[in-house]
């Protein structure tokens, strides 16, 4: 990370950019253009804009979705200096190239914070080069099978096995029939793992890719995608998500849509019921354990295990309530609350009369009576 080591091209205000001295090939004509490409979209930090003069939109509707590591939006408002780094940039085959790019910081103590390490393609459209996401390119070199309405994408580091998506083609046709809309029709990008996942999202580097399970995924509602590191052809979870975007087309509460999706397919590390277990065992073993402030519960269950998410197990049991109450109209309806903790109290009042006052003590008594 040593400024010795590069060479400073502007700037950007709350950014600083620079090309590392091993990218020889930085003054070539088609990788000047692609930097400035890349520099002007950071420069500009306008995120998922789907009037953007610098991604292509011809295979996706949000092309720049998956980088919301990078943070492009907020990088002109940091209270430090953020340092992207072009690290390399090369043809990669069929007309398309790759730019290799490194985000940093330093902290008031000094440390520096490597970021995120990102990867953005890009290709020649109508005679002037636009930026690609990482997926699109991967869709031209990955295996690609169809099953039913999937269409899966593989890593060339994983073993497909067809069952596995046989069951992700029924599970999709339970799910049409559950909400009461045709059948979905999505891609899947499948791999052995979180680290492998995310270079299909377009990093080389983010913290998420080294998380104590080694598992990860995630749904693209927009773009009509999951991306499972699972090493499964099988991810419920990420298709319950896509079904409850479409149905009410815009973000609900965390609790809510996480709720609801680990309710009906539990999460890659255990079924709904599996983690009603841990958490019914955990609060047996600590009554006194404080639930009432839902912001510091953005983290597992402390039971050794890293395994079960407060916010998707605690969510999946609000959501059951209310399917037993409701049905899908109920949790529908859920969806349509706002995304504040606001609006997720006044959800809960209004669906099982619990207020903010009484959610530890109801969610603990709902623990408690747990059946599998």
């Amino acid at each position: 990370m040593s400024l010795a080591q590069t060479n400073t091209t502007k700037d950007l205000g709350g950014i600083d950019f620079y090309i590392h001295e091993e990218v020889t090939n930085a003054n070539g004509e088609v990788e000047q253009q692609l930097i400035e490409l890349w520099q002007n979209y950071i420069s500009d930090g306008n995120f998922q804009d789907i009037d953007s003069p610098y991604w292509s939109f011809e295979n996706m509707k949000v092309p720049d979705e998956n980088f919301w590591a990078i943070g492009i939006g907020q990088l002109q408002q940091k209270p430090y200096k953020v340092q992207c780094k072009v690290i390399g940039i090369f043809e990669v085959g069929n007309g398309y190239w790759s730019l290799i790019s490194s985000f940093s910081h330093l902290d008031e103590s000094g440390e520096i914070h490597l970021d995120v390490i990102a990867a953005v393609y890009a290709r020649e459209v109508d005679g002037k080069y636009l930026l690609i996401s990482s997926a699109e390119y991967l869709k031209t070199v990955f295996e690609h099978r169809r099953v039913g309405n999937i269409n899966y994408y593989i890593h060339p580091f994983h073993k497909f096995r067809l069952a596995e998506a046989e069951e992700m083609n029924a599970f999709n046709l339970e799910m049409s029939k559950e909400f009461g809309v045709e059948p979905l029709e999505f891609d899947y990008f499948v791999a052995s793992n979180a680290r492998d996942i995310a270079r299909t999202w377009g990093y080389e580097y983010m913290n998420r890719m080294y998380n104590p399970s080694g598992k990860g995924g995630i749904a693209s509602w927009r773009n009509m995608i999951i991306y499972s590191g699972n090493n499964s052809s099988f991810f419920p979870h990420e298709l319950v998500h896509l079904y409850t975007f479409h149905v009410v087309p815009k973000d609900p509460h965390l609790w809510v849509g996480e709720g609801i999706a680990t309710f009906y397919a539990g999460t890659s590390t255990y079924t709904f019921q599996g983690h009603m277990g841990k958490l019914k065992e955990f609060l047996a073993e600590n009554p006194d354990y404080d639930l009432s402030d839902i912001t510091q519960l953005k983290k597992t269950i402390p039971n050794g295990e890293h395994a079960s998410d407060f916010r998707y197990v605690i969510g999946g049991l609000l959501m059951k309530n209310i399917y037993d109450k409701e049905g899908v109209k109920g949790l529908v309806e859920s969806l349509e609350y706002g995304t504040s903790d606001e609006d997720f109290f006044q959800l809960l009042e209004d669906k099982l009369g619990v207020t903010k006052e009484g959610f530890d003590a109801y969610v603990k008594q709902e623990a408690g009576k747990w059946r599998e």
